[in-house]
Parts: structure tokens; C-alpha cells; sequence
């Protein structure tokens, strides 16, 4: 059967319970520049839970409107000033200024041309303070994960929302030409899911020129969340930009 992960905000959530290793660096960013924040793609809400916790005034902005409702929901007895708002990235248009606006965990990789990415910068631009901070996580293009052979490699494995025990593999077919990866997911428990979704291969060279093209200035380019710098060894892209 086939399943979109993106509209079941218990099952992504589950599926990606492992990830929290960013959420102390991502926090560390915010303390230091200071807010309202903005968080572009929020998803269920994973990051923003502790921004709020540390007294942030914090907007999300998410596409999905299962994941806007879930999130809500989670977010609803945490005091604090917060709002998560259904919208497109590229274009959404808060009437507001925010000093810290970041987008994490690869969510950047859904603009699928650089024509979407310039639109996206330019629209966190328009909203993003004099003196305020951009921030980019994603992973770095890996050619022997694009062009490898074409056979179920394994993901992960986690507890489905029931309980059960589920294996996660999947199957890519990258295009050179854009630059898109098309990637299928096999959930596979006592039944077998897909999943299948796109996602932009965005390389570092092509992320400096058109942030540098939409009038951001890169300030800090690391690594990893330890802040070691950027090199051709580093698995992660991670950019401190400012206006």
C-alpha cells in the first residue's frame, strides 16, 4: 500500500524518534543570537519544544496540515508565546521580522529547482532582522549513496505507533540532469508499505553561490554540530548566514 509519511505525523514521528543530536547546537545558536525565531519547515514540532522550554517567542511554519494540527496539540499546555502557522515556505509572508529563522534536518531538500531555493531565500531575507541569523542544516550529496546498485539497502528500524517492530529499506534512482533523488521507501512489518518522495541534492558549492545571489552573507560554515569546520570529508553542511 501506499503511504505518505508526511500527513501521519504519529507514524514520522516514530520513525525518527532517533533523531536528537542537533537540538543542543540548534538551541546553542538561538541563545546566542536571541529572539522571536522563526523555524521554516517545522514539522511536529521536535525543535520547537525546546526553544519554547527556554522562553523563546517561536513561530513555525509547516506545510502539512496534519503536522500543523499535531503540533498544536503538543505545543497547547507549554506556556509560552508560540504559534505554528500552515503555509508555504517560499512564499509565506508573516508580516513580521525575526532575529533567528533556521530550517533544519535536511527539510531544505524539498525545493526540488535552484529557481524554488532562490525564492526561498529571498522570502527568509524579507524576514529576517539587520543583525539576525540564518541557519541551514542539511547533509552533504554522497555519490556512492546516489549512484549505488539498484537494490533494497537498509534504513532503520523502529516501533510503528501499534507497537510493532518495523524495518525500513529503501531504493533511489538519482538524475544528474536536476539533481533530484527519487527515493522509495519499503516500511516493512507484518504488511509491506511505500513511501515514495523527492529530494533536491543540493551540493555546497551551489548552496554559497545562490545564497550569496539572494544578498546573504555566509558567516560560519560547519561541519557538524560541533562546529568543526566545513571540508571535502565533512557529512554535513551546516550554514550561519546574515543578511
Amino acid at each position: 500500500m501506499q503511504i505518505d509519511i508526511y500527513s501521519d505525523p504519529h507514524l514520522y514521528e516514530a520513525a525518527h524518534v532517533w533523531k536528537t543530536n542537533d537540538i543542543e547546537f540548534i538551541t546553542n545558536c538561538a541563545l546566542e543570537c536571541g529572539g522571536p525565531i522563526l523555524e521554516m519547515a517545522s514539522g511536529t514540532g521536535r525543535l520547537a519544544t525546546p526553544l519554547i522550554n527556554k522562553g523563546f517567542n517561536y513561530t513555525g511554519v509547516e506545510l502539512s496540515k496534519p503536522f500543523v494540527e499535531f503540533t498544536k496539540k503538543i505545543l497547547e499546555p507549554i506556556k509560552g508565546n508560540h504559534d505554528i502557522i500552515q503555509g508555504d515556505m517560499k512564499s509565506i509572508d508573516l508580516n513580521q521580522k525575526y532575529k533567528f529563522i533556521f530550517i533544519g534536518f535536511n527539510a531544505i531538500c524539498h525545493l526540488l529547482t535552484n529557481r524554488e531555493l532562490s525564492t526561498f531565500f529571498s522570502c527568509v531575507y524579507t524576514q529576517l532582522m539587520d543583525g539576525g541569523l540564518f541557519l541551514i542544516d542539511t547533509f552533504v550529496p554522497n555519490p556512492i549513496f546516489l549512484y549505488r546498485p539498484k537494490k533494497k539497502t537498509h534504513v532503520m528500524k523502529f516501533d510503528l505507533p501499534n507497537g510493532e517492530n518495523c524495518v525500513v529499506n529503501e531504493i533511489n534512482q538519482y538524475d544528474p540532469d536536476t539533481q533530484i533523488n527519487h527515493i522509495k521507501w519499503f516500511f516493512e512489518s507484518s504488511k509491506v508499505d511505500e513511501f515514495l518522495f523527492d529530494m533536491h541534492m543540493i551540493y555546497p558549492d551551489t548552496m554559497d553561490r545562490l545564497l550569496n545571489e539572494s544578498g546573504f552573507t555566509i558567516h560560519d560554515k560547519f561541519g557538524d554540530y560541533d562546529k568543526s569546520p566545513f571540508s571535502s570529508e565533512s557529512h554535513l553542511q551546516i550554514y550561519l548566514c546574515t543578511k
